[in-house]
């Protein structure tokens, strides 16, 4: 077993990539700008948080967990932009409740490392 597959971030990280891919795929044409930027984000949030959780000594960790943080940030971010762009879909409250999660974990992991 891998270290980032022992943290429940990581497993609700995976879920907020889910819910954005379903997210991103209903995103009409024109818009696929955000599309794109939704998937990408939610990809590096969990791909950043593995990628802390198996490096070695405190501040590579940290480093990855806030960008890890940041990325899941921008995701968040993404949902407000569909909404004001009236690109609303009913997966967005859910997308934002998974980032908030994800977020207030990395938080406590880095915290930990400080």
């Amino acid at each position: 077993m891998f270290a980032h597959e022992k943290l429940d971030a990581y497993w609700i990280a995976l879920e907020l990539a889910k819910v954005c891919k379903r997210i991103a795929d209903r995103i009409p044409r024109g818009h696929r700008n955000v599309a794109d930027h939704l998937t990408r984000a939610s990809a590096n949030t969990v791909l950043l948080l593995a990628e802390g959780a198996n490096r070695r000594g405190a501040a590579l960790k940290r480093q990855r967990f806030v960008e890890s943080r940041g990325e899941c940030g921008e995701t968040a971010s993404a949902g407000d932009l569909l909404v004001v762009l009236e690109l609303g879909d009913k997966d967005v409250p859910r997308m934002k409740e998974l980032a908030a999660r994800v977020s207030a974990m990395l938080t406590r992991l880095i915290e930990r490392l400080e």
